[in-house]
């Protein structure tokens, strides 16, 4: 699903982000005056003002089409794989990022770069981004004490947490923080209750969004399912910004800083 990696003749002039994470690295790049549409949840990003909204993560294609875009940039876990196929087969130029890593990240924030004509501003970000992430690593490793066990979860009722080998349990290992689902269990397994009461994790730490604080709310509450966990039992919950923690762009290394600072033995517990 990656399309292109680099751009042929002049730059990209419109340029269309079917995912919350291709719009943030778009923007981080310098190029918002060249984004003419982003996903409806984009639009908390500075910039995203004004913007005709495309959808989510089926996004619209009739108009997508009607922006005449000269790049779609779409995600691999963010964008439709139906509607990604739909708007190759119509001619249009789709790159998809692909990152299950934060490596990835810094990754697809080249390709991306390379494809809109901006692979200086692209390698000056992914420099700076990765010098807070060594920054984070080093402020980790100098922890004492044993590291929390902590289970992310994405969404509460069903259940679904992160597995070790998406973007989200690379961020653990980043932050030294261990990850409670086990490899087997997949990249965003649904599991029981009875088997997040099992894995007994210190912490459980979940992305905070305008769409998913109700149903945290219900969920974590005292007559809720989580009740049988006892990190939720006892208040041991951390919220993360979900525009932090759920997407795969620049930003997911601030998501990293505050983990590194939820797993500081230093840190008054939740």
């Amino acid at each position: 699903m990656p399309g292109p990696s680099a751009s042929a003749g002049p730059p990209p002039r419109r340029l269309v982000a079917l995912a919350p994470s291709a719009a943030e690295i778009l923007f981080a790049l310098g190029a918002g005056e060249r984004v003419v549409a982003v996903p409806d949840l984009a639009t908390d990003l500075p910039g995203a003002a004004g913007k005709v909204r495309i959808g989510g993560f089926t996004p619209d294609l009739e108009r997508i089409v009607a922006l005449r875009p000269d790049l779609i940039v779409a995600s691999r876990d963010g964008t439709d794989r139906a509607a990604y196929e739909k708007l190759k087969a119509l001619g249009l130029p789709v790159l998809a990022t692909e990152a299950r890593t934060v490596a990835g990240v810094l990754t697809d924030v080249l390709r991306v770069g390379d494809a809109i004509g901006e692979p200086a501003a692209a390698r000056r970000l992914v420099a700076a981004l990765s010098e807070r992430i060594a920054a984070a690593e080093e402020r980790a490793a100098g922890r004492k004490g044993t590291s929390p066990r902590v289970v992310v979860v994405i969404w509460p009722d069903p259940p679904v947490v992160a597995g070790p080998g998406t973007f989200v349990g690379d961020l653990l290992t980043l932050a030294r923080l261990v990850n409670v689902v086990p490899q087997k269990a997949g990249e965003w397994p649904r599991v029981s209750h009875e088997t997040l009461a099992a894995w007994n994790p210190d912490l459980v730490i979940h992305p905070e969004t305008a769409e998913n604080r109700a149903a945290f709310s219900r969920a974590f509450g005292p007559d809720g399912p989580w009740r049988l966990v006892p990190a939720v039992r006892e208040g041991r919950v951390v919220t993360v910004s979900g525009a932090l923690l759920e997407r795969p762009g620049p930003r997911l290394v601030d998501a990293l800083e505050r983990l590194v600072a939820v797993g500081d033995p230093r840190r008054e517990r939740p």
